[in-house]
């Protein structure tokens, strides 16, 4: 019998498992490395967050994902050779972050990778296929580090039904739904997807989806012109002018009226699409004020789903991801969502940035130990998330 599938059981039983959780989003800031210890699985899962590091990508790297990212025109060569090449990078950066936290491999119960988003194609209507590519390859980052590596965990919620995005709603209610306070989640990557978790004595469902670009054009729009991967403290956006007609513009995208759930991805939301409406509209703007702009864009699509979905209830608000970094932005949400209370990500027990690579731990875990879940409004049926790579 396979030596490792006599450890996938053995792993399966302990009373807690040593697992890093790989993150790399839409924004391509970088690799997001976390090392959790679990206990657990299910509702019963508990999560301790130990080490938590992130390796920004350089802009080469950047710019090669930039390239074949929501790009139709992709060249197969470059999409294949990327795929294997970023296994290998990542599993030597995993091997560094091993290093660094003084452990040996063999104290690593599971490496989950969520890898890298290329394509994202969320079904129009019922009777029509969601599909969804996320890169980088689990055989490489396992044979590179020696550890079985879960990954690919968006194929299975297409597979029964899904858009394969956003995973996070499963997660947010499992762990992070209060008896009596209504909550939720906001994760600011290249796209914005929220969480809202009304209190279980409401009765009321949860209500999980993407409200449109959170940093994805700021990047793209930064890297273009001003030769930087981010808005740093959303400083650029402070010093510009919001062009409200033209917000007005771009959020009269059909996307923004598509009621919930629903996902959406950079083929919908690129900056030559906000480039064109500008052209179109007769509309020029400072390269300030075209940053200022996008983050209201971003900021007020939020701040209308959180209207949308809570009305005038009150709740707390946990954000995570890059953009809880870009004041700008902050600023706006808070100014804009009256009803909410904006408490740090950490007082949940996991670090803002540190998110979404936690999320893919506990979906690991719930593979090799866990009775899988039900994803609601997709199927009454118990499903796991993820494919298994062996190391040999």
């Amino acid at each position: 019998m396979n030596k490792y599938l006599v450890k996938l059981s053995e792993i399966s039983q302990k009373p807690e498992r040593l697992i890093i959780g790989l993150m790399s989003g839409t924004s391509l800031d970088g690799l997001d490395i976390v090392l959790c210890r679990i206990t657990g699985d299910g509702e019963n899962a508990r999560i301790e967050v130990l080490e938590f590091l992130t390796h920004e990508y350089s802009s080469k790297l950047r710019k090669q994902l930039r390239n074949v990212q929501s790009n139709e025109n992709t060249p197969t060569r470059e999409l294949t050779f990327l795929h294997s090449e970023l296994g290998l990078w990542y599993g030597s950066k995993i091997n560094e972050a091993i290093k660094l936290w003084n452990l040996s491999p063999d104290k690593i119960d599971l490496i989950a990778s969520h890898g890298q988003t290329i394509y994202h194609a969320p079904a129009e209507s019922s009777d029509e296929l969601s599909a969804t590519l996320q890169i980088v390859d689990g055989d490489h980052i396992a044979q590179k580090c020696g550890i079985i590596t879960v990954s690919d965990f968006r194929q299975k919620h297409t597979a029964v039904g899904g858009q394969g995005a956003p995973l996070a709603g499963i997660f947010d209610e499992i762990l992070f739904r209060d008896e009596k306070k209504n909550r939720m989640l906001l994760n600011l990557g290249g796209i914005a997807n929220f969480t809202w978790l009304p209190s279980k004595e409401s009765g009321k469902k949860v209500i999980t989806g993407d409200t449109g670009p959170a940093n994805t054009l700021i990047n793209e729009a930064m890297q273009k012109y001003y030769d930087q991967p981010f808005d740093k403290d959303g400083k650029v956006a402070s010093n510009g002018n919001v062009h409200s007609g033209f917000v007005k513009y771009v959020l009269l995208d059909p996307y923004f009226s598509k009621s919930f759930p629903k996902s959406t991805g950079q083929e919908e939301f690129r900056l030559s699409y906000i480039e064109s409406l500008m052209q179109g509209h007769g509309i020029l703007l400072s390269h300030d004020d075209l940053i200022a702009s996008l983050t209201a864009i971003t900021s007020h699509s939020i701040s209308r789903a959180a209207d949308e979905i809570t009305g005038d209830q009150h709740f707390e608000c946990y954000v995570s991801g890059g953009g809880v970094h870009n004041k700008s932005l902050m600023n706006d949400l808070k100014n804009q969502i009256s009803q909410a209370d904006f408490i740090s990500f950490e007082k949940l027990g996991i670090p803002s940035d540190a998110k979404e690579a936690t999320m893919m731990v506990y979906f690991a875990n719930e593979l090799i130990a866990g009775e899988g879940f039900i994803i609601p409004r997709v199927t009454d049926k118990k499903v796991h998330l993820g494919k298994i790579s062996l190391p040999d």
